[in-house]
């Protein structure tokens, strides 16, 4: 226990140090993500209203009209908003220069005041300078927050017609994230002891009344995180289409925009085109304009829906509380996959805990409390790594001299793989064996025969290792070996074929060094076959062998032995056949029951590796399929011509001999395959 709780507060001090300093870098990004997901619906009655350039280019092109706009342009859009019943309107442009055209703003300042429901933005910042006037625009009662950012400069405002015409205003300086993103308002500045509200906060004030901001949740400097509705949450449509349905309303003619739509609802104006320069990128919209950052201020406050994040003290006392539970968790777990496991579904609920509470509103601070998990993870795995790495060493000090690297580096990741237990796998069987060794070790002295064995068999197995085959036992000059055991393969059976394809031409090269010698040459076949099998170490306790049992190993077994029924070098089973499709050149063979077997087997003789194919052999090969499928649709007539062509190819003559005795002895009911009765 004394270890444990020294490891838990290690643990603790190093999440509590790496999550402090990475929190603010990724944090972030993770509350985009879930942001994102996250996005519903807004159902606060907001319409935007777009300076879009679609506007811009409709004045510019029919009225002679440059950026920016006459203000009587506005004046007429509040007109329109005003008739149709709009509750409140919110312009997002500040006016604080005097408009170039004559009576401009006088204009804009007199739809303003016959509306009474118009506000406008204001900026306050740290720059040199003041403003009077401002005082109308201050809450009646400072908030109870304690770290309130203050502006003691200027205050930018709409020129006076404009400003004395205001319903009300509020601040828009507002800073974004330091990723240049914005995901929360400050909602209050204080200046000159006036605490000031933010042009949303000022919007939802006037347009509900009953909003009390002492049931909202701001943070200690009067900042919100903002909580994004989906696209399409608010109606939009372009200024141009407000004004010209003004216009057209002046002359008696129908709006273009229906009046009924802004009946009652909060509508804010505000610049959308790239060339205002009016970029708010949020996680949700990385071209966002400033306006719309207000309309979810705004839907936020008038829905009462909104992000509450958790105090940082109850923050880490839960990043604790997981560290010392995952911990005694794993401590207790002693299958390092169970562990793995455990620590993975613990992180994963913790995450789906996370997002379930944004869902419900609350942010937690997630990067820290997974920092946490996953150190808890990481050191319970270190220090079983040092105990295996431990196991692993007495294993081999053990049991080196007794297995293969390949067989002991298996044992080492999974000891209790010592035991005599097996496991069903797919694998790939690779018998061979030399043509007539046996009469030839009759005739030669015992010392050269094991020369020559000793050679031929090393050689042969550095090729199959190399190819990544396992070399299993030796019975004479016979060789067994498998891929995808204990090592699983893909490409086993491919692996099998080229392995196979190299020992062949290893043999050509050792035959050329026996000549030299005055030695016979040799041959060799091979069988290959891939299945499920049991793989496993079959024995006793005192001697095991790791080994592979089942009917695919009898099969490669036998398709080594009928190589001399056909005259060919290597011949493989139907499903190594279609594993290794398009790798290996293969010719298909026959249609065969082997001796021990009542189920009709495809075989397949191996050609070549396929970048390797012999050139010129696609017509004999192609001959070849002609006349076994004649042979096998029982025109042993046809096929008989076509074998008879192919004077060369050995399977062609065997085929050749066996079409002769069919027509002698023609079978009652031919499918095809051929049994054989003998190995």
């Amino acid at each position: 226990m004394k270890r444990f709780w020294l490891s838990t507060a290690l643990l603790f001090a190093c999440t509590l140090a790496l999550g402090s300093i990475l929190s603010s870098l990724f944090e972030k990004k993770i509350y985009d993500v879930k942001a994102r997901l996250f996005a519903r619906p807004a159902s606060a009655p907001i319409v935007l209203v777009e300076i879009d350039q679609e506007s811009i280019d409709f004045y510019s092109q029919n009225a002679n009209l440059p950026w920016p706009w006459p203000r009587s342009l506005y004046a007429r859009a509040i007109d329109f908003l005003d008739a149709a019943g709009a509750r409140v309107v919110g312009l997002d442009m500040v006016f604080s220069e005097p408009s170039p055209y004559g009576g401009e703003d006088d204009w804009l300042a007199a739809s303003m005041r016959r509306s009474g429901r118009v506000f406008l933005p204001l900026f306050f910042s740290d720059k040199q300078g003041s403003a009077a006037h401002v005082e109308r625009f201050a809450l009646p009662f400072a908030p109870p927050l304690r770290r309130l950012p203050a502006r003691e400069g200027k205050v930018t405002l709409p020129v006076p017609p404009i400003q004395a015409a205001m319903r009300g205003g509020g601040n828009a300086q507002d800073a974004p994230d330091r990723d240049n993103v914005y995901r929360r308002l400050k909602h209050f500045v204080v200046r000159r002891g006036r605490v000031f509200p933010s042009f949303s906060l000022a919007l939802a004030s006037f347009a509900d009344p009953g909003l009390q901001l002492d049931h909202v949740p701001f943070a200690a400097d009067g900042s919100l995180q903002l909580k994004f509705p989906s696209k399409g949450s608010f109606g939009r449509f372009s200024i141009s289409a407000l004004i010209q349905s003004q216009v057209r309303g002046e002359s008696g003619q129908k709006a273009i925009v229906d009046p009924a739509v802004f009946r009652d609802k909060i509508v804010l104006i505000g610049p959308t085109a790239l060339a205002l320069l009016d970029n708010r990128p949020t996680p949700v919209n990385a071209t966002g304009s400033g306006f719309e950052l207000h309309a979810t201020a705004l839907a936020n406050l008038l829905q009462r829906d909104f992000i509450r994040s958790v105090d940082p003290l109850w923050h880490w006392l839960l990043v604790l509380l997981a560290i010392i539970l995952l911990n005694r968790l794993l401590t207790g777990i002693q299958s390092l996959q169970r562990q793995l496991l455990a620590a993975l579904a613990v992180i994963l609920v913790v995450l789906a805990l996370d997002f379930l509470l944004f869902f419900l509103g609350v942010d937690l601070d997630l990067l820290p409390l997974c920092l946490g998990l996953v150190a808890c993870a990481g050191y319970d795995a270190y220090q079983r790594y040092q105990r295996v790495r431990r196991e692993k060493k007495l294993i081999e000090k053990a049991f080196k001299g007794y297995m293969s690297d390949a067989l002991l580096a298996e044992v080492q990741k999974n000891p209790g793989g010592l035991r005599l237990v097996g496991q069903k796998k797919l694998v790939t069987v690779f018998f061979s064996d030399l043509a007539g060794f046996t009469t030839l070790s009759e005739k030669l002295p015992p010392e050269e025969v094991v020369s020559i064995l000793n050679t031929y068999l090393e050689r042969m197995t550095d090729v199959i290792m190399a190819a990544g085959g396992f070399v299993n036992k030796f019975e004479g000059d016979a060789i067994m070996a498998f891929w995808g055991a204990p090592l699983a393969s893909e490409r086993q059976a491919s692996q099998a074929m080229n392995a196979a394809l190299s020992c062949q031409e290893e043999l050509l090269a050792l035959n050329d060094e026996f000549a030299r010698k005055g030695l016979p040459r040799l041959g060799m076949r091979v069988g290959i076959n891939s299945g499920e099998v049991i793989v496993g170490n079959i024995g006793s306790q005192q001697r095991m062998e790791y080994t592979v049992i089942g009917d695919a190993v009898n099969l490669a077994s036998r398709l080594e032995g009928i190589n001399k029924q056909y005259g060919t070098r290597i011949i493989c089973g139907a499903l190594a056949g279609r594993m290794a499709a398009g790798e290996v050149l293969l010719r298909r063979l026959d249609r065969v029951r082997v001796k021990g077997k009542q189920v009709a087997e495809e075989i397949f003789e191996v050609v070549a590796g396929g970048d390797h194919a012999p050139a010129g052999d696609a017509g004999p090969l192609a001959a070849f399929a002609q006349g076994l499928q004649l042979y096998f649709s029982g025109d042993f007539s046809a096929a008989l011509e076509v074998f008879m062509a192919l004077a060369d190819d050995p399977p062609a003559q065997v085929f050749a001999k066996r079409c002769l005795y069919l027509q002698d002895h023609p079978p009652a009911d031919w499918d095809g395959c051929w049994t054989f009765t003998e190995k």
